[in-house]
């Protein structure tokens, strides 16, 4: 595939803006005037449409949190389509009409067909996802030790997005919406994809916002299915994209980690308030964002950083999506001298072993919370958490016994957190 310099940028079905990498080099978005009216949907909170151009760091930004951070998935991408992995632009090209949220990316001369959602969807039978997830970079010598204090560190995971029917599974080609993730789990991590689902059933039964998770077979090959939040059935069964991008996007911060410079608690706090159209909404995000906060400390979840929590757009209206990626970290042992670190700190360290009453009301001050009602919500998730993640256990058909030894190793964490 030659080289991209400029690709037509559609949102929700719209021709929006113009992307093009400048002589020097910069990336350069150029908002159509007709995508700059009262009320339009901006691509990011980033990017308002408020300026008729943007460049630079915030463009780079927002547009490499749309393709794989992954760089096994990223090569991957670079095979099948020809284009070169290093080049935004050029895999934008190949996959950028099925991107996150409802931001699409095309050719110029393809902008009428991908409005016109031309694609088509190819079924995709059980054994296929099979051989697709057996392609994946796994490791057969998984164990239940952490490699380090965060998941991604050594390689997010890789995914599939698919399209389900009443009839079965398709891969959508072209402009065709997909409507659902499926994921293998992170390499080198004992029956993680399992833990990902009980922890986000486990969530949800402890009253967290989540997206919708299934855990399944598909043959050999175990898998998390997620239910796209971004998406939504019409009554005529055609699949509407909505749009959404996660934090960093939305605070143009390149970096995910809060301890390498990343999205910090009170920054995204301050970021749904100031972008929230009235004080209810502001009060709604606000609370939802803090939960999933509670949650990933109550339970140790490494990776719970600002990517992995996302607002949906939909001109001046701004919602916090539901929580994804939520795993405990709490089934694996650590590595002599680590910790249990948070991808977040709360009042201060990034521990989650060592956090108390105490760091739970400075962060409460520091985020203009209420400290009594915030401690009274940590008391109760740490105490129900045991039997919400008994519950998400039961319901697995536990054939391989992962389900069991998950049970063994995590249960008793989640009781001595508890007390």
């Amino acid at each position: 595939m030659a080289a991209a310099s400029h690709l037509a940028v559609l949102l929700e079905g719209r021709y929006a803006a113009d992307l093009r990498r400048t002589r020097s080099g910069v990336l350069r978005l150029d908002y159509l005037d007709e995508a700059r009216t009262p009320g339009a949907t901006p691509l990011s909170l980033s990017l308002p449409t408020s300026e008729p151009t943007h460049s630079g760091n915030a463009v780079e930004r927002f547009v490499r949190g749309l393709v794989p951070d992954h760089p096994g998935a990223l090569r991957a991408i670079a095979r099948r389509h020809g284009v070169d992995a290093d080049d935004v632009l050029q895999v934008l090209a190949a996959i950028g009409k099925d991107c996150a949220g409802a931001v699409q990316f095309c050719p110029a001369h393809e902008v009428d067909i991908t409005i016109e959602r031309a694609g088509t969807l190819e079924e995709c039978t059980t054994s296929d996802i099979e051989m697709r997830l057996a392609e994946m970079d796994t490791d057969e010598n998984a164990a239940w030790t952490m490699a380090g204090e965060h998941w991604s560190l050594g390689g997010t995971q890789q995914k599939i997005a698919v399209r389900r029917e009443a009839e079965g599974w398709y891969v959508a080609q072209g402009a065709a919406a997909t409507t659902h993730i499926i994921k293998p789990g992170i390499r080198r991590m004992a029956a993680q994809a399992l833990v990902e689902h009980v922890s986000m059933r486990a969530a949800r039964l402890l009253g967290v916002d989540v997206a919708d998770t299934e855990f399944r077979s598909f043959r050999s090959e175990d898998a998390i299915v997620v239910t796209r939040f971004d998406r939504r059935r019409r009554t005529d069964g055609t699949v509407e994209r909505l749009h959404q991008e996660d934090l960093c996007q939305a605070l143009g911060n390149a970096e995910k980690y809060e301890e390498f410079g990343g999205p910090s608690p009170i920054e995204i706090v301050a970021l749904l308030r100031d972008a929230a159209a009235t004080a209810a909404v502001a009060r709604r995000n606000v609370d939802r964002f803090v939960d999933g906060l509670v949650f990933n400390s109550v339970v140790a979840a490494p990776d719970a950083h600002a990517r992995n929590y996302a607002v949906l757009l939909s001109g001046d209206d701004v919602e916090l999506a539901p929580l994804y990626d939520v795993a405990s970290g709490l089934a694996y042992d650590i590595q002599p001298g680590s910790r249990r670190a948070l991808s977040m700190s709360v009042g201060g360290t990034f521990d989650a072993d060592s956090i108390t009453a105490d760091h739970w009301a400075e962060f409460a001050e520091s985020a203009r919370l209420d400290a009594d009602k915030l401690i009274e919500r940590v008391d109760a998730m740490r105490h129900e958490a045991p039997d919400a993640f008994a519950t998400a256990l039961d319901e697995i058909d536990d054939v391989d016994g992962h389900a069991t030894a998950l049970r063994a190793r995590l249960l008793p964490a989640l009781e001595a957190r508890a007390h």
